[in-house]
């Protein structure tokens, strides 16, 4: 039997994680997420991974970083579609070499492709607190921007 701490805890658990039901506008964009998301895989399926850890992205024809280019040191971003892209293929030590952030954005694409896809199937999905999603986010960024700052440092 639970104690009354453990109720209590479990309770705010609840309330920050909610299975709501959607409407038919909310729908669409869920099926929206849900194409984005299977795109990121496709696309990172696709590709194959750079060895240097940079430079996935051009095979799309995209130019190269221009932070890079000029100062030949890496921005925050530099090496994430080689990082998905490798961590897709199996290659988890060049994922993490490339940029230790793909596998944090391969894993939140699929949490929320899978809550969108829940949506569509069964019309409840899982929301959750926005203070929590903000402070999730707000975490997540100062992560990165840190991240990329010493990168760039000391690269």
């Amino acid at each position: 039997m639970l104690s009354r701490e453990r109720a209590r805890r479990w309770w705010r658990v609840a309330e920050a994680v909610q299975c709501v039901p959607s409407d038919r506008a909310a729908r669409v964009g869920h099926a929206l997420v849900v194409l984005s998301v299977a795109l990121v895989i496709g696309l990172g399926l696709y590709l194959q991974p750079n060895p240097s850890g940079h430079g996935t992205h051009q095979q799309l024809g995209l130019p190269p970083c221009s932070l890079y280019f000029f100062t030949q040191r890496p921005c925050p971003s530099c090496g994430l579609t080689t990082s998905i892209s490798a961590w897709l293929h199996g290659d988890w030590r060049l994922g993490w070499r490339a940029n230790p952030f793909g596998i944090a954005v391969l894993l939140i694409a699929l949490g929320v492709g899978l809550n969108s896809l829940t949506v569509l199937l069964f019309k409840r999905g899982l929301r959750l607190h926005p203070l929590l999603l903000n402070w999730g986010l707000i975490l997540l960024i100062l992560a990165w921007l840190i991240h990329g700052i010493l990168r760039f440092a000391f690269w």
